[in-house]
């Protein structure tokens, strides 16, 4: 490989800190072979005898064999300063620098022996004099390796960085005899665990592409910005877009700034929320987030707390209610980064079942809103990693926490009687807000940011009759699978009316209706009597009640014997002829 082509840098603390060319240290071997006396050898291989440094020359000898020209170093400050001086001096071609960092196999474990002691000793413990138990003043090893990450990750260092661990001090001779992971059995190359351990710890997040035409691109950045959006309609990689763009075009508002980040990182968060949902649930999975992402985006767009879209809409300005004005940039920007992790890792099973199975979620969470819980702290480590400046604001935390909570379908009726005290409240003041308390007015903020995300998570019973069907038909398969489940496990039914019947329009129909009629409709109509804006919403439901209505009569009639004079013909005749 052409030097011009990377950089490397090589940390051992055995090593002789040198910069080694081919051509320089070929002729050193070379006089080393001819005279068959290493000791008289001129150049790098003469620095040492010992058997640490054996290892430390045959890295050296292998990495000379591939690359022109290595900086080897004992410190990992120099390599550090190294690093930066290599990254200033090729900014304009951004040549790869690889970090080889030596990690000593019988450190790691002693490091990790030191763990185990406790930090706090009582005052009558005894201290062996002499034993050090302080980490080491220079960066090495595991240190290094995250240190190095932690500089790419917060963009300090460049993501042309390569860190990469060499585990020393083994000996690599095949053992048999040797039956757990060790320096003389070559069975530590099989610690999984531990090898896992160092290549997530020097894993840099990169950005990978997605597939999206021009065409489309273009289609789906209007589709978001109507209520006639069908996430059906959209591959994996279209609906990313989508969200990507409904996530910039909140970030464009100035009272945001502090949180923008560029594309690039905006996809990568997005694709590692993404990958954090299981593609074998049926419902509960990527692609119900971005119908949810996409509502939420609706309603925030309708009552005026997020500016229209497209930015360049000619649309008169969203005449607010007061209570809407509660909402600022702020508080919409966190609803729409809560509607993307609020169902990360769903199982595909109800809080019910985890509680009924006595699953070891449910008693973490004891027993209470398992799955919310369960997606606020799985969430909160993909924002801690992807988007730091989310994870660390302790409002948008706060408020975060709060909405996903929200969706757990066991607190549906505190949230109904909480707002219909706020509908008294604001009856009693003329729809104003004005003589209320700062603390009532946040309590009311956070009341009206989880009843925007409730009623974006069940807003399939809201869309179009087509899109609404479809939703329908694979929640009830996913309910089905559960219903399965239970039966397998003797569990008692833990869903809501009992297992759903598949491929049955009649039964379909009949558990939307009930559905909107118990949850829905209630919700969206006690909505739309605070924010006006979002009555479209219940014209959608009552709409599909009619529709749902009909479909289960038809159904009924062709069940129904059919009439002709005094003979009656049965469905299981129609069938026979």
């Amino acid at each position: 490989m052409d030097h011009g082509a990377c950089s490397v840098i090589y940390l051992d603390r055995r090593a002789h800190p040198e910069r080694l060319r081919r051509d320089n240290v070929l002729a050193s071997l070379n006089a080393r072979d001819a005279r068959q006396v290493q000791a008289q050898s001129p150049g790098y291989f003469n620095f040492g005898k010992s058997t640490s440094t054996h290892e430390v020359l045959s890295n050296v000898e292998t990495l000379l064999s591939i690359f022109t020209e290595i900086d080897v170093h004992r410190s990992g400050s120099a390599a550090l300063d190294r690093i930066w001086h290599l990254y200033n001096a090729s900014s304009s071609d951004n040549a790869p620098i690889i970090v080889l960092i030596d990690l000593p196999y019988d450190e790691e474990r002693r490091m990790k022996r030191l763990s185990r002691e406790p930090r706090t000793p009582s005052p009558t413990a005894t201290r062996t004099p002499g034993q050090d138990q302080t980490e080491p003043e220079d960066l090495y090893g595991m240190h290094l390796l995250r240190h190095i990450s932690a500089e790419i990750q917060d963009r300090r260092l460049p993501r042309i960085v390569i860190p990469i661990i060499l585990l020393s001090g083994l000996d690599y001779e095949i053992a048999p005899d040797s039956s757990s992971p060790g320096p003389n059995g070559s069975q530590v190359l099989t610690d999984t665990v531990r090898l896992t351990r160092y290549l997530d710890a020097g894993a840099v997040d990169t950005l990978s592409d997605i597939e999206v035409s021009p065409e489309r691109r273009k289609q789906i950045a209007a589709a978001v910005g109507t209520w006639a959006f069908s996430a059906h309609d959209w591959n994996d990689d279209e609906l990313l877009f989508g969200s990507l763009v409904m996530i910039k075009h909140a970030l464009s508002m100035p009272e945001v700034e502090r949180w923008r980040m560029g594309e690039d990182e905006l996809l990568i968060f997005l694709q590692a929320s993404r990958s954090a949902y299981n593609e074998f649930v049926l419902y509960h999975n990527f692609r119900h987030v971005v119908d949810v992402l996409q509502a939420l985006f609706y309603f925030l767009v309708r009552i005026g707390a997020l500016p229209a879209y497209p930015l360049d809409s000619s649309s008169t300005p969203v005449e607010q209610p007061p209570i809407a004005s509660l909402l600022k940039p702020f508080d919409s920007l966190t609803l729409l980064i809560s509607a993307i992790g609020h169902d990360v890792g769903h199982p595909g099973v109800n809080n019910a079942f985890l509680v009924a199975l006595n699953a070891p979620l449910a008693q973490l969470y004891n027993d209470r809103s398992v799955l919310e819980s369960f997606h606020c702290a799985a969430y909160s480590q993909i924002l801690r990693r992807y988007w730091p400046g989310a994870f660390e604001d302790v409002a948008m935390r706060k408020l975060m926490i709060n909405s996903i909570l929200a969706t757990d379908m066991g607190l549906h009726f505190k949230y109904m009687a909480d707002l219909g005290n706020l509908q008294e409240k604001l009856a009693h003041n003329n729809g104003g807000i004005d003589g209320w308390s700062p603390k009532v007015l946040e309590e009311y903020r956070d009341l009206i940011c989880g009843l925007l995300i409730k009623c974006a998570d069940i807003s399939n019973v809201a869309r179009r009759f087509k899109t609404a069907v479809q939703w329908a038909a694979i929640l009830t398969d996913e309910f089905s699978n559960q219903g399965q489940m239970e039966q397998e496990l003797s569990l008692p039914t833990c869903l809501f009316g009992g297992p759903p019947v598949r491929d049955d329009i009649i039964k379909l129909g009949e558990s939307q209706i009930g559905f909107m009629n118990i949850f829905a409709r209630p919700l969206f109509e006690s909505v739309a009597d605070i924010l006006p804006n979002m009555r479209f919403s219940v014209n959608e439901i009552i709409e599909n009640k009619v529709v749902w209505q009909k479909k289960i009569e038809e159904a009924k009639e062709r069940l129904l014997p059919k009439l002709d004079g005094a003979v009656g013909t049965s469905i299981l005749d129609q069938a026979r002829n």
